[in-house]
C-alpha cells in the first residue's frame, strides 16, 4: 500500500509539472505530426514540448533573411556562417517553414491614435480651412485602417523555426543554447513564447485552419 501511494504521489507531481495542451483531437494524417506526437507542454519557462515518449522538443524561431538584397560578399559571408553552424553543432535537428497571418498590430494602434486626435482637434476647431484639411485626414487614416484590416485578413508570411530534441529538459537546453550561440548572421534564432509556441502547434495540427 506504501508503494502504491508513493507511485501515485509522484506521478502526480509529474502532471503539475506539466500543462495539457491539445492541437486537435484527431489529427490528419501528415509526417509532420510523427514529430509532434507530443502529450503537453513543461510548466515552466521553457514550455518544452512533451513527446509521448518521454523526451523533449523544442522550437527555435529562425529570423527571416532577404537574402537577395545582400551583397555577394555578404551571401558569401552567411553561406560560410551556415556551413560553419553544420560543422559545429552536430544534435539532430529540423527545419519548420509555416504560413502565419501578417501582424498589423503596431500599425492599426497608431492609425487609431492619429484617428483619437484627429477627432478630438475636429471638434474643437472653428476655421473652415483646418476644419477641412482635418477632415480629409480623418478620411485618409480611415483608408489606412481598412488597408491594414484587409492585410491582416489576406496575407500571409512564411515563417522559419528549428526544431530540437532532447532526452531530458537539461540536454534540451544544453542543445538551444548551442544552437543560439553557433548559428551567427546565418541563423539568428530565439526562443518563443508559450502563447506563440501553442499557435505553431495548433497551426502544424489544424492544416486547413486560420489562426485568428
Amino acid at each position: 500500500m506504501a508503494i502504491h501511494s508513493e507511485t501515485k504521489t509522484k506521478r502526480l507531481k509529474k502532471e503539475k509539472d506539466l500543462t495539457d495542451f491539445r492541437g486537435t483531437e484527431q489529427p490528419p494524417k501528415a509526417a509532420i505530426l510523427d514529430i509532434f506526437n507530443y502529450k503537453a507542454i513543461t510548466n515552466d519557462s521553457d514550455h518544452l514540448i512533451v513527446a509521448k515518449n518521454g523526451t523533449y522538443i523544442d522550437l527555435l524561431n529562425i529570423e527571416g533573411r532577404g537574402v537577395w538584397s545582400l551583397t555577394r560578399d555578404q551571401q558569401d559571408l552567411l553561406l560560410a556562417n551556415y556551413h560553419y553552424f553544420l560543422q559545429v553543432f552536430l544534435p539532430d535537428h529540423k527545419y519548420l517553414i509555416t504560413p502565419f497571418p501578417v501582424d498589423a498590430t503596431s500599425q492599426k494602434t497608431y492609425w487609431g491614435r492619429r484617428y483619437i486626435k484627429v477627432s478630438d482637434q475636429l471638434r474643437v476647431e472653428r476655421d473652415p480651412n483646418r476644419i477641412k484639411q482635418l477632415q480629409t485626414q480623418l478620411r485618409y487614416i480611415k483608408d489606412k485602417q481598412k488597408q491594414n484590416f484587409a492585410v491582416e485578413r489576406k496575407l500571409r508570411s512564411a515563417e522559419f523555426f528549428m526544431l530540437l530534441f532532447g532526452r531530458t529538459k537539461q540536454e534540451l537546453r544544453e542543445r538551444r543554447n548551442a544552437a543560439i550561440n553557433s548559428g551567427g548572421v546565418a541563423l539568428v534564432m530565439n526562443q518563443i513564447p508559450l502563447k506563440k509556441k501553442k499557435e505553431i502547434l495548433f497551426r502544424i495540427n489544424n492544416l486547413n485552419t486560420d489562426i485568428k
